[in-house]
Formats: C-alpha cells, sequence, structure tokens
C-alpha cells in the first residue's frame, strides 16, 4: 500500500474535512483517508501509485478542493481566509460604504450620526438575509444564542425585531432603548460564539440567515463587539 500526505485548499469547517475523507474513502483505489482541518492535511492510503494530479482531480468532484503544491506563504493564507469569508466582509463592506456616504448629506463627519446610520443599516441589511428563510434561521440561532434558548419565541421573532431595531436606529426613534436592546441581543450572540469557537463546534452562522452556509468565525465575534462597542458609546451619549 502506498501512504501519501497532502495540503488541501478550500476547506472551511469540520463537515468540509468529512465531506473530502468520506468521498475518498469511497473510491476504489483508495484504501484509507484522513483528513485533519487544522492542519489542511489529508494522508491517503492507496493500493496504487497515483499522482498529484489525479488525486486533485477527484478532490474537485467533491467540491472546491485541490492539493496545494506549494506551501503558502502567510499572505496567501490570508486571502484564501478572506475568499472563504466573502459573504459576510462583502455584507460588512456594504453597510460600511452605504453609512458613510449618507455622511456627505451633512458636510461633514459626525461621529453619533455615522454610528446610528451604520446600526440601522447593518440590522436592515441582516434582517433581510434572515428573512428569506426565518424557520431555517431560526434553527440555526438557537443552537448558540443564549436568550434564544431561554427565551420561547424568541429565535422566529428575531429577524423582525431586527428590522425594527434598523428602523428605529435611522429615523432616531426611542434610541436609548434601541441601544439597550441592541446591547443585550449583542452579548448575548457573543457569548454563544465565544462558546462555539472554544468548543470548535461545526454551526453555521446565523447572522446571514439559513441561505448562505458560512460556519461561525471570530469574523463573526468581531462583528458583534463592533456592534456591542458601539451601543456601548451611544447609550453612554444618550444618558450622561
Amino acid at each position: 500500500m502506498y501512504i501519501s500526505k497532502f495540503k488541501i485548499r478550500g476547506m472551511t469547517c469540520q463537515g468540509c474535512a468529512n465531506t473530502i475523507q468520506k468521498g475518498l474513502n469511497d473510491h476504489p483505489n483508495i484504501v484509507s483517508a484522513e483528513v485533519v482541518l487544522e492542519t489542511s492535511e489529508l494522508t491517503i492510503g492507496l493500493n496504487q501509485e497515483f499522482n498529484i494530479n489525479q488525486i486533485d482531480s477527484i478532490l474537485s468532484t467533491l467540491g472546491n478542493y485541490s492539493i496545494i503544491i506549494n506551501e503558502p506563504n502567510i499572505l496567501l493564507k490570508s486571502i484564501s481566509y478572506l475568499d472563504s469569508r466573502r459573504p459576510i466582509l462583502l455584507a460588512l463592506m456594504i453597510v460600511t460604504i452605504t453609512s458613510l456616504s449618507l455622511q456627505s448629506a451633512y458636510g461633514k463627519f459626525d461621529w453619533d450620526n455615522w454610528f446610528t446610520t451604520y446600526m440601522g443599516i447593518f440590522f436592515i441589511v441582516f434582517s433581510f438575509l434572515k428573512l428569506l428563510n426565518v424557520k431555517g434561521f431560526s434553527i440555526t440561532f438557537l443552537k448558540y444564542d443564549i436568550l434564544a434558548k431561554i427565551i420561547p419565541g424568541f429565535a422566529i421573532s428575531y429577524p423582525f425585531i431586527e428590522l425594527l431595531l434598523g428602523v428605529a436606529y435611522l429615523t432616531n426613534t426611542l434610541l436609548v432603548a434601541v441601544n439597550m436592546f441592541t446591547l443585550a441581543f449583542m452579548i448575548s450572540q457573543s457569548i454563544g460564539v465565544i462558546k462555539v469557537l472554544q468548543n470548535k463546534e461545526e454551526i453555521q452562522c446565523a447572522c446571514l440567515g439559513s441561505s448562505i452556509n458560512l460556519p461561525i468565525t471570530y469574523i463573526t465575534l468581531i462583528e458583534n463587539l463592533v456592534m456591542i462597542s458601539m451601543a456601548t458609546y451611544m447609550s453612554y451619549k444618550l444618558i450622561i
């Protein structure tokens, strides 16, 4: 039996690793295959010699995966990581660009106004993604959000709450209460995300709804922490 080790490009979660491992083990000329997500390493046992191109061809039938011929440098690894998180990064970029562009109408940049606009657009954009499939979102959200686990019906109603929060921010309505709610919701989600990351669980990120299959990552946590920081700042400004 021939034993070979390769590095795989394209894996983003344990589900990817499981798909590759099962697909390779089902191949008639492959005796064994083991995939380790953390190191992106594939250890494969063959009953005949295979070249890299043949292995690469098998991987391509299982998804957007390929053999890394040369170990990429830190820059390429970073680019690959960001590319795999493209949906959430694009959503955040759209929110940032839109909220910043609206500041031009005021003739000068105002931090308070930008924070309020950013949070309003953020909630509306992300509520839209959740509203595409409310039931699918709620199932995923229940897996990690603290409030969703203890308040009946919270998960199914959250996309609508998020939409209302977005409208409230953009119309400057009840901002003290809205910021308090935002803090509670974002802290609840952050605690859940931290637990998922610590336990290295494979859970889909509910922030983009169920239509986009993207695992929870540190980008999810950063996104929540930014919203917590903005809501904390706005609460302080409004109360003091």
